[in-house]
């Protein structure tokens, strides 16, 4: 959902989307709907700006019973005409999972919180389509002042304030819905850290691992941890080791994909930020904080910032955790400072995945050959997507910074 860019998407538009499929969803949600009177579809984000789904802007124009225009716009996501990654999609249900976490997981937690006499919002409306095809519909938040910053230059201290909020909001919530409700349906406990998927995704490692141990040799004081990047254990079972949840740690569902892209701030007139929204529910996973910790951070939060006010900014998300976790009356004991740091160290893969993963992403300037075929692919075309995330000035000073200090919290020694 992030906005247009320089670089346009090359998807084509699915030929099933059809004005005739919105015409409940404008029946339900515009007063006097009488007809359609005029119905686009285009491209909704630059390549480089998301991966795993298609996202699409729909405009509408209605005509209402006393003959005036009214126009609408929606974000339509849909999946991606690839073969291994519907495959890899296919069997997690990836559509299905964040439809249930739009419907029934972000409204429930709102809940919450409303019957604590608190207003907290999420994320945008989700609607519902006529359609056997695998879709998300939700509204276009731009008309409302919501915007994506720039993933280039990194989050600020409020910004990355603002969303720290709303994770810790999110995370006293979800701690909250499992003490009232019992645990989480199976398909919102796992993301992708189910054995089926782990053959696949080492064979993705392995293709990433090698273009980053070349790229890596040219890093500033690459000897100083060179011999801890390549771990005596396979990592993706490392991964999935860490990944089981231990029932005696604070446990919340994490957003499992939150990076810039995935916030989306609305702005007042002056500039300042009045609210944050979290989007794209699709990997959710009921475990340690410190993966959504590590993935924020590492891969969204500017330089200067990152890893000097790291221990600030998990201080900042401790105290309002522990401030809605109080509102939201959790019966259990809240979680000390020290015990979210543990865990931070404990699980510190979690930071050296988002640093060699999706931090590369993130900082690659807009290109026509960031695609979801040359991020899962191993032919040349994706070879050389991979070599130029990893090597680029702007990914270079950052992982200069992280490897280090990754490898000074022990984050390589398993």
């Amino acid at each position: 959902m992030a906005d247009e860019n320089n670089v346009k998407t090359s998807a084509p538009i699915p030929s099933w989307i059809q004005e005739s499929l919105f015409e409940n969803v404008l029946k339900e949600n515009v007063p006097e709907f009488r007809c359609i009177k005029k119905f686009e579809v285009n491209p909704g984000s630059a390549a480089g700006e998301n991966y795993a789904t298609v996202i699409l802007r729909v405009n509408v124009d209605v005509e209402l019973q006393d003959g005036s225009t009214k126009s609408l716009s929606y974000m339509l996501k849909t999946d991606h005409d690839n073969d291994m990654l519907k495959e890899m999609m296919g069997s997690h249900d990836m559509f299905a999972i964040e439809k249930g976490m739009y419907d029934d997981i972000v409204p429930a937690f709102e809940k919450l919180y409303a019957d604590a006499g608190v207003t907290v919002r999420f994320g945008p409306n989700s609607y519902v389509l006529p359609t056997e095809k695998p879709y998300i519909l939700l509204e276009n938040l731009s008309p409302r002042g919501f915007k994506n910053a720039n993933r280039l230059e990194g989050l600020d201290q409020q910004h990355v304030e603002c969303v720290l909020t709303k994770l810790a909001q999110w995370h006293a919530a979800s701690a909250v819905y499992v003490q009232k409700n019992g645990p989480f349906d199976e398909k919102y406990r796992d993301g992708f850290y189910k054995e089926e998927f782990k053959p696949m995704m080492k064979i993705m490692n392995d293709q990433m691992t090698h273009i980053f141990h070349e790229a890596a040799k040219t890093y500033a004081n690459y000897e100083e941890y060179a011999d801890y990047l390549v771990p005596a254990e396979d990592p993706i079972d490392m991964m999935f080791r860490l990944a089981k949840t231990n029932p005696s740690e604070f446990n919340v569902l994490n957003h499992g994909d939150c990076w810039s892209n995935n916030v989306m701030f609305q702005y007042d007139a002056f500039g300042a930020i009045k609210d944050t929204y979290l989007i794209d529910y699709q990997l959710p996973r009921y475990g340690t904080p410190a993966q959504d910790l590590y993935y924020f951070l590492i891969s969204s939060a500017k330089y200067e910032v990152k890893l000097k006010k790291f221990d600030y900014f998990i201080k900042f998300y401790y105290d309002v955790l522990c401030e809605h976790l109080k509102v939201l009356k959790y019966s259990k004991p809240i979680p000390k400072l020290r015990d979210i740091h543990i865990m931070l160290y404990k699980y510190g893969l979690f930071g050296f995945q988002t640093a060699v993963g999706v931090m590369g992403v993130v900082l690659l300037d807009p290109t026509d050959k960031a695609s979801i075929a040359n991020f899962i692919g191993d032919d040349g075309d994706a070879a050389a997507f991979k070599k130029l995330m990893f090597t680029n000035d702007r990914y270079r000073r950052h992982i200069e910074a992280v490897l280090p200090w990754l490898n000074n919290r022990g984050a390589f020694r398993f």
